[in-house]
């Protein structure tokens, strides 16, 4: 039987196991996992986690300190998080199913918002558009303490969100 995950960025970094919160340490553990989560699927490089967590001034000892944030990320994921969380030659990589990152979750369904409001289904626009914004908690990132993760994804991010919220608008306005 295998858990089912959920990894939130659309507000404060969350991560739930069969509904359960787990505990992400504040800090440069979520930066790391909220960077991972980010390209989720793919292999984050120890020295686009460096620069996420230091900006240009990394110490001597940033692999160290990564493998240690890493580590640490695998242990408050449980078991799920040793498998998901893999090392590659370059850096890591986590796995992440479809549907369990809310991020993915908010893209689709805007994406089904954007599909049924050019056809004209304006209760079906109003509905995928809700649904979409009911996963914001907050603003994204809201706790990851990284200024290069804020500047490159919050304002795609917020302008997403405000995309959701104009189908919503001009579906419920149709109606």
């Amino acid at each position: 039987m295998s858990l089912q995950m959920e990894f939130c960025l659309l507000g404060p970094l969350l991560v739930r196991s069969d509904g359960v919160p787990l505990p992400v340490q504040r800090g440069k553990q979520r930066t790391v996992l909220a960077a991972l989560l980010l390209n989720a699927n793919r292999i984050v490089s120890i020295d686009e986690l460096a620069e996420t967590l230091w900006r240009d001034a990394p110490p001597r000892s940033a692999r160290v300190t990564i493998q240690n944030h890493v580590k640490c990320l695998r242990q408050a994921l449980g078991h799920a998080g040793r498998a998901r969380i893999t090392t590659q030659p370059r850096g890591y990589r986590i796995d992440v199913e479809p549907g369990e990152l809310d991020i993915s979750r908010f893209e689709s369904l805007l994406a089904l918002a954007h599909a049924a409001s050019r056809n004209g289904s304006w209760d079906q626009a109003a509905a995928h558009a809700a649904a979409a914004l009911t996963l914001w908690r907050d603003e994204a990132l809201a706790d990851v303490e990284s200024d290069l993760l804020i500047q490159r994804e919050v304002p795609r991010l917020t302008e997403l969100r405000m995309q959701a919220a104009a189908v919503r608008i001009e579906a419920d306005l149709h109606l």
